[in-house]
């Protein structure tokens, strides 16, 4: 025997789907339909209950929701909440130091580039000075030697 199913609630049994349906009840006997009958109402009243169960529960867990029975679960979030403000201002804090010693090694670096920079122009002059005092050699060896 087909067992009842929501897809069928609603639906119009035409004449013929009727006549089949008696059809295949007749080679049914009387006892097993009688059997099928009461499970299936057995099968309905267990499903209405457990529905209206669930929906009790889903009232009581409203309710206790509201009255305050879940301050612990509240509380406990709150600490969590607290906990991660907490990290967010230490981790900004941290940003802030990481920028300002960035900015702090940007100038450092600056101040590093322009003290090479004189540091190759002083060496330059110092070649060069080099070889005007070697040129200036020269050139008292060359009077002394005229001088003889």
């Amino acid at each position: 025997m087909e067992s009842y199913n929501e897809d069928q609630e609603g639906e119009k049994i035409s004449p013929s789907e009727n006549a089949d349906l008696a059809e295949r009840l007749k080679d049914i006997s009387q006892d097993r339909l009688v059997e099928e009958i009461i499970t299936l109402w057995d099968e309905v009243n267990n499903l209405e209950l457990e529905l209206i169960k669930i929906r009790k529960q889903n009232n009581e867990g409203l309710k206790n929701y509201s009255s305050g029975e879940d301050r612990s679960v509240v509380a406990s979030y709150e600490e969590k909440l607290r906990v991660a403000n907490i990290r967010i201002t230490r981790l900004e804090k941290q940003l802030q130091n990481e920028k300002i010693r960035r900015e702090s090694l940007n100038l450092n670096l600056e101040k590093i580039k322009k003290l090479e920079l004189e540091n190759s122009n002083l060496l330059k002059n110092e070649e060069e000075l080099m070889v005007l005092i070697i040129d200036m050699e020269r050139h008292i060896e060359k009077l002394v030697e005229s001088l003889k």
